[in-house]
């Protein structure tokens, strides 16, 4: 409902000025009227009563006076009212950090836009990395780059355009009545509005954004043309970011894939068909098996055997990671306690549930339900996890360790780690990425880059795991570098549950024990591997 307009305030002040008046005049009728009737009137002389006349007069400009400041007043306060209908409005309608329009104003953009069948493209924007953003230089540092990104889209697209912040780093820019070749040209100057590192926090930064790009269709509502270009987005950030890429039906079917996976993912949860596979973890010196580490496999009846790369991505892009993870975890628990004691279990945990506060009490929850020895336990983390809440996550890691459980940085050297922040997270051991150990003999820089990290472990006294390790030659490289333990296939695959109890002597060998087995269960831990 819109508020007063000013025409409506002279005309509320004009009737009350008016009513003064006449109330005024009305009161100089009755004064002189009574003048009039008054008998001594006739005999008397007109100076006789000035006074009564002057009282009647600064009366009556009491009177008008008092209409006069109560108008004033009246306007005044409708006039503030309507300033504050139009900024509650203005609110409503607009993000507040950039100025731009807000989710709510883009959608009825688009609705107007469809209903008036006209044509035009949407362009669904995300800043690449935004958080690292905000995890190094502050908040206030990331309402700064926010404000920028408004300040692209503006220039960029033509006057007019509804250029909206829709939630966190997430944009939109709706162009009415244009064609492809103009989108694509406005999608370009955004990109380019990039190109240069922008200075934020008395420093610069680099960054990046993604952009998916959906024409509108006639009989399209507002809710498919955003999912059009989200599906557009995500097609962006899978060419490695930095571009811009248009739906099409081909992507629309990708999409499809991915609910439908994302639909099973749920479902095998649900009937516990995640199993936790193990891969030997061995001592350099002695090849004395020192433990597992757990890896997550799928024994869809409908997919078949799946590894964890297929799952992986869908499960924490969707939030299901977390409770996929403490199935795993609790199964494995569950199998490994039984185990000779000092054999033990890592397990990986996901960047995205440390944004879970709760993690550290999950963790422990499964310990007390497994009754699995919490010193025997050890979590890996990836340096993904030093993008999320710094303190969070560090908090989060004390907790478990104060329960027992070591920390291992995993993949190390493929992130955003650096040196500094290794020495102030409480980890235990430092793991280095099996694609810097595959190429450690071929390549002089990479065995430089695996001897550097070494070298931080043993000032850190911290131990370091190499992954990946295929060869004899690869292995000694990282004895004579240091490095204290190594999984990889020269000392076995992952491998079930029933392979690992045959290999420590817990059972005869029972291939129908497993209705669907690894195709590579086969691959037995090579001889040798010694027990302890």
């Amino acid at each position: 409902m819109k508020g007063p307009t000013n025409k409506a305030v002279r005309i509320a002040s004009s009737h009350i000025i008016t009513t003064c008046a006449t109330i005024a005049a009305l009161l100089m009728f009755v004064v002189l009227g009574s003048q009039v009737l008054s008998p001594a009137f006739a005999h008397a002389h007109l100076p006789e009563n000035a006074d009564t006349l002057k009282v009647a007069f600064l009366l009556n400009i009491a009177i008008v006076l008092f209409g006069w400041r109560r108008s004033k007043d009246l306007g005044e306060a409708l006039a503030a009212y309507e300033e504050a209908e139009k900024l509650a409005r203005r609110n409503a309608n607009t993000d507040p950090t950039t100025g731009l329009s807000n989710r709510r104003e883009l959608m009825r953009s688009l609705e107007d836009t469809i209903e008036a069948k006209k044509s035009g493209v949407v362009l669904l924007l995300d800043l690449d990395h935004f958080k690292r953003v905000n995890d190094l230089h502050g908040h206030l540092a990331g309402d700064h780059l926010l404000r920028f990104v408004g300040e692209v889209l503006v220039k960029s697209a033509p006057a007019g355009s509804c250029c909206a912040r829709i939630g966190g780093d997430e944009f939109a820019v709706m162009l009415e009545g244009i064609g492809s070749a103009e989108a694509e040209r406005v999608a370009n100057a955004i990109l380019r509005g990039f190109a240069k590192p922008v200075p934020v926090d008395k420093s610069e930064v680099r960054v990046s954004v993604s952009i998916g790009l959906a024409a509108m269709a006639g009989a399209m509502r507002e809710e498919d043309v955003l999912r059009q270009s989200d599906v557009a987005l995500y097609a962006a950030k899978r060419a490695g970011r930095d571009c811009f890429a248009w739906f099409d039906r081909e992507l629309e079917r990708e999409l499809s894939e991915r609910l439908k996976l994302e639909e099973d993912i749920r479902f095998g949860i649900q009937n516990k068909e995640f199993v936790p596979f193990f891969q030997p973890l061995i001592d350099l010196e002695t090849r004395e098996l020192v433990g597992f580490e757990t890896l997550a496999r799928w024994r869809s009846p409908t997919r078949g055997f799946v590894e964890a790369e297929a799952f992986i991505e869908t499960a924490e892009s969707t939030g299901l990671i977390g409770p996929l993870t403490m199935m795993i975890m609790e199964q494995a628990l569950t199998e490994a306690r039984s185990w000779p004691q000092h054999l033990k279990l890592a397990v990986n945990v996901s960047p995205v549930q440390f944004r879970d506060k709760t993690l550290a009490e999950q963790i422990t929850k499964v310990l007390t339900r497994t009754g699995f020895a919490a010193h025997r336990l050890e979590i890996e983390v990836t340096e993904g996890s030093l993008l999320e809440d710094r303190d969070q996550v560090r908090t989060i890691m004390q907790s478990l360790k104060n329960l027992g459980i070591s920390i291992s940085l995993d993949d190390f050297g493929t992130g955003y780690a650096s040196f500094a922040q290794v020495n102030t997270l409480p980890i235990d051991r430092i793991k280095i990425d099996k694609s810097f150990i595959s190429t450690i003999v071929k390549s002089e820089q990479t065995a430089a880059i695996v001897n550097s990290i070494a070298s931080l472990g043993h000032t850190l006294k911290v131990p370091i795991t190499a992954e990946g390790v295929e060869s004899e030659q690869i292995r000694n490289e990282l004895k004579k570098f240091g490095c204290s333990e190594a999984q990889g296939w020269l000392f076995g695959r992952a491998v079930s549950a029933d392979t690992v109890r045959t290999f420590l002597g817990m059972r005869e060998p029972d291939d129908a024990a497993d209705p669907l087995p690894d195709p590579e269960d086969a691959v037995r831990f090579t001889p040798r591997l010694r027990r302890r």
